[in-house]
């Protein structure tokens, strides 16, 4: 057990002082400082306008400026303006000066048009509550022109009334849960295969160094096995746990109460919920085991460090694939693909995250997956642990199945 310890000690110090490990903790936590402080930095003061929008009005519709300014965009200075200033205002406009728009209302026939001049299509992003609102003020207009009674011109004027019935209230939304849930997943995949990569490439190198062969006097090839994986493993958890707390204290000293905008698109982390968190943490331990274990025993498999990519490789198709099936399972997680990828134990950690956050599961739709998992990993670690009693002793041959198969057996 005092070997297990030594080994397991010097792995965790190991990585720790790592600049892989130091450089990975420093990006994710300055990616979401960025993704949360840069949006409110360039922002800048929510109440100053900008630019101006001139409003030319032929038809008697438009009471006043102010209007615009409460019905289509506070965002812009309305002005009215008149035929005489019109040529004017078209040549501030084409000088791209604090002027953005012309807006220009007239009857054609029976029919009222509105106009809209502007440098880009990009300059106009209100245009669509500018065509309600000009269209809703034509038809009161000519209500009034009509001599209509107060009641009658209620009954023209009324917008319908729209009323949501959701049968499943409370269930969780892919509008509200897609980036958070996305973007924990993918880290998730990002660190166990980082460290579980790392283990084959410490596995690897430590082989081709012979270091093993004087370690193998001293140290049983199990504690060698299970002490470089718990120490790495050790490892990994803290760093998640640092990435994860770094998360909650940025999004909480920010004052968005756990919304981050991404692309336009607001975020929201408070949806996940402590459950949540705890379960993306065992996953994370299940899967990094699981994983670690089979890495460690592909390291074991290579005579020269050079060759661990690819004897790694199918191992790395694995994670990825688990990735894939997890992205199209959070657009639907009740479907086929999704409850199948859940008993893969390759899938698992990634399709069973995402179909947590992403809908309600049941909790045997949780438990037996996890537990299937957990079984899975128990054998990968034993498998692992036959692999590499005889991997790491064999040097100047590649280890087919037959020969490996042979080795196995004779223990």
């Amino acid at each position: 057990m005092r070997n297990f310890g030594l080994v397991f000690a010097y792995s965790f110090k190991e990585r720790l002082r790592s600049k892989a490990f130091t450089y990975l903790t420093l990006i994710m936590i300055v990616a979401v400082a960025a993704l949360v402080l840069v949006p409110k930095l360039t922002q800048g003061d929510g109440d100053s306008a900008k630019g101006e929008i001139d409003v030319l009005d032929r038809t008697g519709a438009i009471p006043n400026a102010d209007s615009f300014k409460e019905n289509v965009s506070a965002s812009y200075d309305w002005r009215m303006i008149t035929e005489n200033e019109r040529a004017g205002e078209l040549k501030r406009l084409e000088e791209k000066k604090s002027l953005l728009g012309i807006v220009q209302i007239e009857n054609q026939g029976s029919q009222p048009v509105l106009s809209l001049t502007v440098n880009k299509a990009d300059d106009a992003p209100y245009i669509r509550e500018l065509n309600s609102y000009v269209q809703n003020q034509y038809t009161i207009f000519q209500i009034h022109k009509l001599g209509l009674g107060q009641e009658q011109q209620k009954q023209l004027t009324s917008a319908v009334q729209m009323q949501i019935q959701e049968m499943e209230a409370g269930s969780k939304s892919l509008t509200a849960t897609y980036w958070p849930v996305y973007m924990m997943t993918f880290m998730l995949y990002l660190l166990i295969y980082m460290f579980g990569s790392n283990v084959a490439v410490s596995v690897s190198v430590e082989k081709g160094s012979r270091v093993k062969e004087i370690l193998i006097t001293k140290v049983k090839p199990v504690q060698l096995l299970f002490g470089k994986v718990f120490g790495v493993g050790l490892a990994g958890i803290l760093q998640f746990a640092i990435i994860v707390g770094a998360v909650y204290l940025i999004l909480t000293m920010s004052g968005t109460g756990g919304v981050l905008e991404l692309f336009g698109m607001p975020v929201d982390f408070s949806i996940l919920g402590g459950t949540t968190i705890m379960l993306l943490t065992l996953f994370f331990i299940l899967g990094y085991f699981f994983f670690a274990a089979l890495f460690a025993a592909t390291g074991s498999m290579v005579s020269r460090s050079e060759e661990i990519n690819q004897v790694t490789l199918p191992i790395s198709i694995l994670l990825m694939a688990g990735l894939i099936v997890a992205m199209l399972a959070m657009l639907n997680p009740d479907g086929t693909l999704a409850v199948i990828g859940s008993y893969i134990p390759f899938f698992t950690p990634f399709v069973m995250f995402a179909r947590i956050g992403a809908s309600d599961l049941t909790a045997l739709e949780i438990v037996i997956p996890t537990l299937i998992l957990f079984v899975s990993t128990l054998a990968a670690c034993w498998l692992s642990a036959k692999i590499y009693q005889v991997g790491v002793l064999l040097y100047g041959q590649k280890l087919n199945p037959k020969l490996l198969y042979k080795a196995i057996k004779a223990l």
